[in-house]
């Protein structure tokens, strides 16, 4: 006995009153009750017909769910089977949240009518009571279906016209009307196990069609009318086509990642770097900070011209689902700290940031787009490279060079990678050549260890840059990575404890040796590089460091201007280069 209730008639007589009443005509009844009227109890009843209705809202808002979230994460849905196991994820969870909410809803019902029973008016009060269960569930389920729509759907999209938005609406109404109705359903027929039927009227309130179809059309409006209110008061300007005009340059574009400003003007000053002392003596200014230093994010901005929001590219390290081909970046704490938990799980795994991600172009494909000969060599989220981006080394080539096997869209165009593999040899005995340099006497074997692999990666990458096999080009990009691969290693101590003046100072003369040997590196490969209208663009930044200094671009050539600008935005740097 629960609460005094009535004992439980046998299955067969329910089954023949929940007929008798018409709350197994509909198959959407008989699915969520069927089972649930073989429980013993009232609650019992409740809590198995919720469970049915959180199955059946997740066969129907995981797939409609995965549509939105595609849309918002274009890189996290790469094939069919990506949008099977992400719409499975989101059912069962979605499933879950309605299950509970069902259950809610059912309990809050069913009491509503139960504190009438004894009244005379107990049969309108307790169809009022379902049919307000089965209305605040209908309203929440197209409550947040619509934000979904909204949050997810893009202006400019297939589904941004007026009739597609309609019919989206039309199919939100419909599924929250079902799972409503499902609910209200429940509650009556827990109020007929609980041996209450005897006054209950035939049908259910949200059955017939003289309510369903005033219901839905003023959840349609009502759907419409959110939608409108929570969009954007004002559209966003339209930017023109971009023209990018030949200007007969030759453009060379050098990114050196963790550079400290103040050591290069100290070491530039005292003449210990002649190279970057005149790629530095024309043009600058310097470059604002992202207090986020996460280097794709950083990175991305500067080629893009864009936010990290509107870039895509957040951070380095992403998730991926398990069996999700895609990847999901994790965008705040909260998001950070779940990722953790499913991390522990096996259901996400870390990945790293990938072009994917990336939804708006860099620098060199606009200009490669407006038919000019382009490179890149190591930049953050250029993996995989695609046609008609020009040539591309993306951050993954040397990896992919080193350790052999056919190329997975590491280069492009792909015939060069071929072309690369069979001068590997030859350039291996260069890169060798190339990052030998006279490192501090007297330091620790860790330091120096650090530093040559360091120079190693570095002498790659300009080495790559200056190979014969890119042909002639307008525009060609590298990235270096060394200096701030080498700080990041040298001045964190491993337990974040501070370190013995000594092993500082030992750190610090590393690091500018480090500069020294950028500097004669950078002398040797401009030297390789032809140097007919050549104008070379450095875009210096802090790296990965706390209170980073500014960063610096610098343009030196017959273009460049003697100016000094203060506080430009990184998303300046790309209309420089392209102008």
């Amino acid at each position: 006995m629960e609460g005094g209730e009535k004992p439980p008639a046998r299955v067969d007589d329910l089954r023949e009153q929940l007929r008798a009443l018409g709350y197994l005509d509909a198959r959407v009844d008989r699915f969520v009750l069927g089972r649930a009227a073989t429980r013993g109890r009232g609650w019992s009843l409740a809590l198995g017909a919720s469970l049915r209705i959180g199955a059946l809202a997740g066969v129907l808002l995981g797939p409609a769910a995965a549509v939105g979230l595609s849309a918002r994460l274009p890189g996290l849905v790469t094939n069919v089977t990506d949008a099977v196991v992400l719409a499975g994820y989101l059912a069962v969870l979605f499933g879950a949240g309605s299950a509970v909410l069902a259950f809610a809803a059912t309990l809050a019902g069913v009491a509503l009518a139960r504190g009438a029973a004894s009244d005379a008016n107990f049969a309108p009060r307790a169809r009022r009571a379902a049919t307000l269960a089965g209305l605040a569930v209908a309203a929440a389920c197209l409550v947040y279906l619509t934000l979904w729509w909204r949050t997810t759907s893009a202006p400019m999209g297939p589904l941004a016209s007026v009739p597609a938005q309609v019919l989206v609406m039309a199919i939100a109404v419909a599924i929250s009307v079902l799972v409503g109705h499902a609910v209200t359903v429940t509650v009556l027929a827990t109020l007929v196990r609980f041996g209450l039927a005897r006054s209950l009227e035939h049908g259910s309130p949200l059955s017939s069609w003289r309510v369903l179809l005033p219901v839905g059309v003023v959840a349609l409006v009502g759907a419409l009318a959110l939608l409108a209110v929570s969009a954007q008061t004002a559209p966003e300007a339209v930017a023109p086509p971009l023209a990018v005009v030949p200007t007969g340059a030759r453009v060379v574009v050098i990114a050196i990642d963790g550079v400290d400003i103040p050591t290069l003007t100290r070491l530039t000053a005292s003449g210990a770097l002649p190279t970057l002392g005149a790629l530095t003596a024309q043009a600058r200014a310097t470059l604002l900070n992202d207090t986020n230093r996460d280097p794709a994010r950083v990175w991305t901005t500067i080629a893009t011209a864009q936010t990290p929001e509107r870039h895509g590219i957040h951070a380095l390290q992403a998730r991926q689902l398990a069996g999700v081909d895609g990847r999901l970046r994790p965008e705040s704490p909260g998001l950070s700290m779940l990722t953790a938990a499913t991390d522990l799980l096996r259901l996400t795994s870390p990945t790293i940031a990938s072009g994917d991600e990336r939804v708006l172009p860099a620098f060199w494909e606009v200009a490669a787009t407006a038919g000019l000969r382009t490179a890149v060599v190591h930049w953050w989220a250029t993996w995989p490279a695609g046609a008609g981006q020009g040539i591309v080394l993306s951050d993954r080539a040397i990896l992919r060079l080193e350790q052999g096997g056919a190329p997975v869209g590491e280069i492009a165009p792909e015939p060069l990678h071929a072309t690369l593999v069979a001068g590997i040899e030859a350039r291996r005995a260069r890169v060798t050549a190339a990052s030998v340099h006279t490192w501090p006497d007297g330091q620790p074997d860790q330091i120096t260890g650090v530093l040559k692999r360091s120079a190693e990666l570095d002498a790659t990458v300009l080495d790559l840059g200056a190979d014969a096999a890119l042909g002639p080009l307008d525009l060609l990009t590298v990235y270096l990575p060394g200096l701030d691969i080498a700080q990041h290693a040298l001045l964190q101590g491993a337990d974040n404890s501070p370190m013995a003046t000594s092993a500082t100072a030992d750190r610090v003369r590393g690091l500018e040796a480090y500069y020294s040997f950028l500097d004669v590196a950078l002398a040797r490969w401009l030297a390789r590089i032809p140097d007919a209208d050549r104008q070379v663009v450095l875009i210096l930044q802090p790296g990965r460091v706390q209170h980073a200094a500014a960063g610096l671009l610098a343009i030196s050539g017959s273009f460049a201007s003697q100016t000094v600008v203060t506080d430009l935005a990184p998303t300046a740097v790309a209309p420089t280069v392209l102008t």
